[in-house]
């Protein structure tokens, strides 16, 4: 794996000092048929990473090759210098570790979770998102989606969008006002894209971006405006190095039908526009804990439910800009929500966390039920 470069580094299993030394020309004439170069690294720190029974006081080899090692000597070094007590330096010390034997961000959250009291919200069991709209009109609202769009109002004129992904439409309020930006869009997921396209233009909805297929991309689609000034993207995804994780992740949805002919949706992207996409990244994945399923280098997709994916944008390149106050908010629906308040009252301080609610990185707000 080290040769082809699908990990950085390799440990071989802990062990003591004197069996390494006992096998050391075996490893040797095994690392040579691979071009690769070993390093005997006697007591191993111990690391949130892995279990100290395992690791303590043992030692281990360090398969490598280029400057992999003077990484892995410079992460020793910065976290030997580390106070045991400073947790929160502890766990982003094991992260690093992490990324340098090329695990993903859900491996190590798994990994720190074995050993410590972290957990993501995914693993309290997401079952639902809702992306919560605001309006002047809602009964303007509520009429679009369901005459022009074909949704069935729900509870709270609540609309189905894929099998657990939902659309809330909501009166403004104090904390949602006229004149506040979007910073929000909508993608509606389909591969009916012609017959939506005709239908919306029949009904003399607002185009924003017309409809023009580019064969051979990993998209198409065409964008539409709600009454509330929302942007709605009528989207598809095709089969594309870029998409390959996520059209598998889509392959398993149903589509929800609609009262427009045979017209559907099977999901939904609720895109969000940031100016620090990376610490964005990092909130999704290491607090979230959800799975990046495309990644189109300034936008990133991630899957939520089994049909609800968050899409964070660079506003540079995105349809909206970023605003510090958006009209929107962002809901998921835990399995275990005791559980998960009961840690998040403890461990999300930083976000603010009450009652469910909480303000992410660049001010977005979610809420947790």
């Amino acid at each position: 794996m080290v040769a082809h470069g699908a990990k950085p580094i390799a440990f071989s299993d802990p062990m003591d000092s004197s069996t390494i030394r006992e096998h050391i020309k075996s490893f040797e004439e095994i690392a040579n048929s691979f071009d690769l170069l070993i390093h005997i690294e006697d007591q191993f720190p111990n690391t949130l990473l892995f279990p100290q029974d395992v690791t303590g006081g043992k030692s281990i080899i360090i398969i490598y090759q280029g400057d992999r090692l003077i990484q892995y000597q410079q992460w020793r070094e910065d976290h030997l210098a580390i106070s045991k007590d400073d947790h929160g330096k502890q766990i982003a010390t094991a992260r690093r570790l992490g990324r340098l034997l090329g695990y993903n961000n859900e491996g190590i959250n798994t990994l720190l979770s074995e050993n410590t009291d972290h957990r993501a919200l995914s693993m309290f069991g997401v079952q639902e998102q809702i992306t919560h709209l605001y309006y002047e009109d809602v009964n303007e609202a509520i009429a679009f989606y369901t005459n022009i769009l074909g949704l069935t109002p729900l509870e709270n004129s609540r609309f189905q969008l894929g099998e657990d992904v939902f659309l809330q439409i909501n009166p403004l309020n104090e904390d949602h006002t006229e004149d506040q930006p979007k910073s929000i869009a909508i993608a509606l997921l389909t591969d009916q894209l012609p017959g939506w396209y005709t239908h919306i233009q029949e009904k003399g909805v607002p185009i924003k971006y017309t409809y023009k297929p580019k064969p051979g991309g990993p998209h198409d689609g065409f964008v539409a405006i709600d009454p509330g000034g929302y942007l709605l993207e009528f989207e598809q995804f095709k089969q594309h190095p870029e998409n390959e994780l996520f059209m598998a992740a889509l392959s398993e949805v149903n589509t929800i039908n609609t009262t427009i002919g045979d017209l559907g949706f099977y999901g939904s992207i609720t895109w969000t526009y940031h100016r620090d996409l990376l610490k964005m990244q990092e909130f999704y994945e290491e607090v979230l804990g959800y799975t990046l399923v495309a990644d189109q280098g300034w936008t990133k997709i991630y899957q939520t439910s089994s049909s609800g994916f968050i899409g964070l944008v660079d506003e540079c390149r995105g349809m909206e800009n970023y605003a510090d106050h958006k009209a929107v908010e962002i809901e998921w629906v835990v399995k275990d929500y005791e559980s998960f308040d009961s840690y998040a009252s403890k461990q999300w301080e930083l976000y603010g966390y009450g009652d469910g609610g909480l303000v992410g990185p660049e001010r977005y707000s979610y809420k947790i039920q």
